[in-house]
């Protein structure tokens, strides 16, 4: 479809890309049957079949090379280009992902990206979702020419309160909402030129030392630039938030009657 090429052009040229990725994108009306003909063994058939009902509820899907294949395959729902602008949004953000998926697959030498383990997976996966989201909205708004003033209401009367229940308590078990949401955070910012506030719900938690190195990397072109700083404080986070969770509900490890 010339609007998925239209698209990635459009990303490649506020976001340069000085590779070629292997990519193949296929738009159908059902998630599910399009990533059951890329499994390549059975025990990967027999996973996506018992992921069925979860697979025809999306309405994307990237799904990573192997060791049999090297492609990468973007699967979206035909949906999303029905009469809105939600492609806008979509395509960058998984565009992204493959960006990043590409370069720890060729730091770490991984054959099989849907199988094998890698080191530190739990951040880069969260920071490669602060990116995709970033470069995601970023590329949304400027394609669809959104008013700041939407933008900004999107943010306080949208994001704010919708991510409240997720993040205001253990945030540590929800660092895939705290990654959407300060990935689409910064895009707003960077959109109007104007830094948004942290809800109160997040100010509570040890987290600014990470977000201040998330905010000067965003615009990074490698995802591995800088990544130990942004490693260890995540790390951090974790052990902190991990800590004050502990403290507040003290088990002295004895059955009570």
């Amino acid at each position: 479809m010339s609007i998925i090429k239209n698209t990635i052009e459009s990303y490649k040229y506020i976001y340069p890309v000085e590779k070629e990725y292997p990519l193949e994108v296929i738009v159908n009306n059902t998630i599910y049957s399009e990533r059951l003909k890329l499994c390549h063994s059975k025990d990967e058939q027999a996973a996506v079949e018992a992921s069925r009902s979860e697979l025809e509820a999306l309405h994307q899907l990237l799904v990573l090379p192997d060791d049999q294949d090297s492609h990468f395959y973007l699967l979206l729902h035909e949906d999303l280009f029905n009469d809105t602008n939600a492609y806008a949004q979509t395509i960058p953000y998984e565009y992204t992902r493959v960006i990043d998926f590409a370069a720890c697959q060729e730091k770490y030498a991984i054959k099989n990206m849907r199988a094998d383990s890698f080191p530190d997976s739990d951040c880069f996966e969260f920071l490669s979702q602060v990116r995709a989201c970033f470069r995601g909205f970023s590329l949304y708004y400027n394609l669809t020419s959104i008013e700041n003033k939407a933008a900004i209401f999107s943010y306080l009367c949208g994001m704010v309160p919708n991510y409240e229940e997720a993040l205001s308590h253990d945030v540590t078990a929800n660092m895939e909402s705290l990654a959407a949401f300060y990935g689409q955070r910064l895009a707003i910012s960077a959109y109007v030129n104007f830094e948004l506030s942290l809800p109160d719900y997040l100010n509570h938690h040890p987290v600014h030392d990470l977000l201040i190195l998330l905010d000067a990397n965003i615009n990074n072109a490698d995802i591995f630039e800088n990544y130990d700083r942004i490693s260890e404080a995540y790390s951090n986070f974790v052990l902190k938030k991990t800590k004050i969770l502990l403290a507040n509900n003290p088990k002295c490890g004895h059955n009570h009657k």
